[in-house]
């Protein structure tokens, strides 16, 4: 156990803006904290912790730091405190062997009295195939699984909140290893405010939230905000490692590709964007509800544009939000034309997402930031007619009567009760618009031409019908040829592989696929890239591999390739880009699937399951080796995922029935299960006969044995 006795630091960062400053951090979206799916070992079940290795901080009494902690941001809220330690995980972790032979390192990171905490790795550079995981000791809420692809630019990863006053790092290596990871802590963010509501939803004990935003406020999902359901979807809040946090929005910019450009309020800046985390879409699934999914984040970003006088930051998320999230990019209007209604979306409180609106014309004024300031602030005033804004709304858009951004929320307080009376101000985005150089303004990146005003939001998936493609590289073991390390197509040179996929007919459960046929001249093409036959790719679920989402039957060349029917294409499937565990299935093979889930986009990137590159559930069980290479394997004729020689429901008895059940010696030619060779005719006896290939993957000696397809 590592005590870490560092007392909390709370980072002050003086700002000149008036103190009744609203607050609201915006953070760039990245591949980094996009979780790629898996769960961590044993996930559903109790877990033994006794003697993990833990890294403990000094407790912190939560009364007193609500009381006593001053946020770095005028008018802010916050939420926690950052505290340093330094831990190498793979080093001071402890390490154990799963039944797989997979190496699990984990270690405890503990800061009595917290109610949530996030990590900051300063070094996170994994391994291929490695996978981390953070999740609480009650083991009923976890994040990730990350992978090399979510590190930062600069080797770094700042993860999302996890409930209560202690995270487990679960560092999943697969078997046999692929390099070495390198994973060290610098810093944790101990939570002192239940910001999410994790109490609300179980995962804290006995714990009293003891504040809430406004009861006037709006939900973005009730009827009022109808009209707003794309543009809410651009909007997003952030925390920072030190505590604090903002809103801020995704923006258009004319080339309308999808940049993920973020604009927010200067005053809520910190030079810590690569920490950052981004959370999407965090808004009840109803009209009065106060809690919702906190899954959809992002880390790091990174500067482009900003200026004190106007109070606004453009960043550039490090990634692109994934289309599972659904990102909107808010379009905009720098005009300066008095805005005849104002709406602003935003995050008061760290509350979920909120909806206030002005129906009347907005007026201009100006701030004086600080006594004798050579600028001022130009802002719009607005006065509240449904809702109102609290600390954390800093930096969320506010929006015209044509759904354009025309700023940012910056100035004023009101509470239900002074909504009418005490006004708000949003320095406007025209002011930024035109700046001394690309560094101190919009238009460099949002408009490069500067020719267009005023410019509508976009949303970079609705044309487009989503689709992955899948290329992908299987052997089978009975057809498998150990001279020339292809696979014989006697099947197909002798007329058998039906036009129409087999397994349909079979029984397999398809699911939105099934019904695929091919044509004759894809079936008389020979050589290396000449048809085996018939199989089934699966995808499922990230989160859960149980849960098959989409299959289709496709083609397996004598290389390996599977294909779609015409023979050579990527198998496609009309599914969101997204991770997905693989899983391929044969009429009499057990089947196969990764052991993690792999990234699939419109653009394929060949998985080959037959070198060892990419891990199979159940490792070493999952397949046989044959001259290095992994194969499928033969034998599963009763198509019961298990392969049985002797006993109940065994495979080798059907072998004996379909040559007649009575004359061991006779066979029977045809495209059938009981092939296990696959090369046209059904043996029981003899020189190349299917029996024995059962007694072999069993093991060969002990006919009771058994194998089983390694599949949830």
């Amino acid at each position: 156990m590592i005590i870490s006795n560092a007392l909390p630091l709370i980072n002050t960062v003086p700002m000149r803006l008036p103190h009744f400053l609203l607050f609201l951090l915006a953070v760039p979206a990245a591949e980094a904290q996009v979780a790629h799916g898996g769960r961590p070992i044993a996930w559903g079940g109790p877990l033994d912790m006794r003697g993990w290795s833990e890294d403990r901080f000094v407790g912190l009494d939560r009364e007193v730091l609500l009381q006593t902690a001053v946020s770095s941001m005028p008018g802010g809220e916050r939420y926690g405190v950052q505290r340093f330690t330094s831990v190498d995980v793979p080093a001071q972790g402890t390490w154990t062997t799963t039944d797989d032979q997979r190496k699990v390192c984990r270690m405890v990171m503990r800061s009595p009295g917290a109610v949530m905490l996030s990590v900051q790795f300063d070094v996170f550079q994994l391994a291929p195939s490695a996978r981390v995981y953070l999740y609480d000791t009650d083991r009923n809420y976890f994040i990730g699984g990350f992978t090399a692809a979510n590190a930062q630019p600069d080797g770094s990863l700042a993860t999302a909140v996890v409930p209560g006053d202690a995270v487990v790092i679960e560092l999943v290596e697969p078997d046999p290893p692929q390099g070495v990871s390198h994973l060290h802590v610098a810093s944790i963010t101990h939570g002192f405010r239940d910001i999410f509501r994790f109490g609300e939803q179980g995962y804290l004990r006995d714990y009293d939230p003891g504040y809430q935003s406004a009861a006037c406020h709006n939900n973005v999902t009730c009827p009022i905000a109808s009209d707003w359901q794309d543009q809410k979807r651009g909007v997003a809040m952030f925390l920072r490692p030190d505590g604090d946090g903002c809103t801020g929005t995704l923006i258009n910019n004319t080339l309308q590709d999808g940049t993920p450009y973020f604009y927010m309020a200067n005053h809520c800046y910190v030079a810590t964007t690569s920490q950052w985390v981004f959370y999407f879409n965090y808004e009840s699934p109803s009209c009065v509800g106060s809690s919702g999914p906190t899954n959809q984040t992002i880390s790091g970003a990174t500067l482009k544009s900003n200026y004190y006088f106007d109070d606004f930051v453009l960043l550039e998320l490090n990634s692109t939000p994934p289309q599972s999230y659904g990102p909107y990019y808010n379009g905009w209007d720098h005009s300066g034309s008095v805005p005849q209604t104002e709406t602003v979306i935003h995050h008061p409180l760290y509350d979920v997402k909120k909806i206030t609106f002005d129906y009347q014309p907005a007026t201009s004024y100006t701030v004086v930031p600080y006594s004798g300031a050579p600028e001022t602030v130009k802002c719009w005033k607005s006065f509240w007619d449904s809702g109102i804004v609290e600390p954390v709304s800093s930096g969320s858009p506010m929006f015209d009567q044509n759904k354009r951004v025309i700023g940012h929320m910056y100035d004023g307080s009101q509470t239900c009760a002074n909504a009418s009376s005490v006004y708000t101000g949003c320095p406007k985005f025209s002011e930024s618009w035109d700046g001394s150089s690309a560094s101190t303004r919009l238009r460099d990146w949002l408009d490069p031409a500067n020719s267009t005003t005023a410019l509508d939001g976009y949303d970079p998936y609705m044309s487009s019908n989503p689709e992955v493609l899948v290329r992908l590289k299987v052997f089978l073991e009975g057809p498998y040829n150990s001279n020339n390390n292809l696979m014989n197509g006697t099947l197909r040179s002798s007329g058998l592989v039906p036009l129409a996929e087999p397994y349909t007919g079979i029984g397999y459960p398809h699911v939105g696929g099934g019904g695929e046929s091919t044509t004759q001249g894809v079936l008389n093409a020979s050589g290396t890239a000449s048809v085996v036959d018939w199989v089934v790719l699966e995808l499922r679920n990230k989160n859960d591999a149980s849960q098959v989402l989409a299959t289709r039957s496709a083609l397996l060349l004598r290389n390996g390739s599977i294909v779609d029917v015409d023979g050579s294409s990527d198998v496609p499937f009309p599914m969101p880009v997204d991770d997905y565990y693989i899983g391929v299935h044969h009429r009499n093979h057990l089947g196969i699937m990764t052991q993690d889930p792999q990234p699939l986009s419109a653009s394929a990137v060949l998985i080959d399951l037959t070198d060892g590159s990419v891990p199979l559930n159940g490792g070493t069980l999952a397949t046989d080796g044959i001259n290095g290479r992994r194969v499928m394997v033969s034998g599963d004729v009763t198509r019961d995922r298990h392969i049985k020689y002797s006993g109940t429901t065994n495979d080798r008895d059907p072998i004996l029935t379909r040559v007649g059940g009575a004359v061991p010696t006779a066979t029977v030619n045809g495209y059938y299960l009981e092939d296990l060779n696959m090369d046209g005719v059904v043996r029981y006896a003899g020189t190349s006969n299917d029996r024995d290939i059962i007694l072999t993957v069993i093991g060969g000696t002990t006919p009771t044995a058994t194998r089983s397809a390694q599949l949830p």
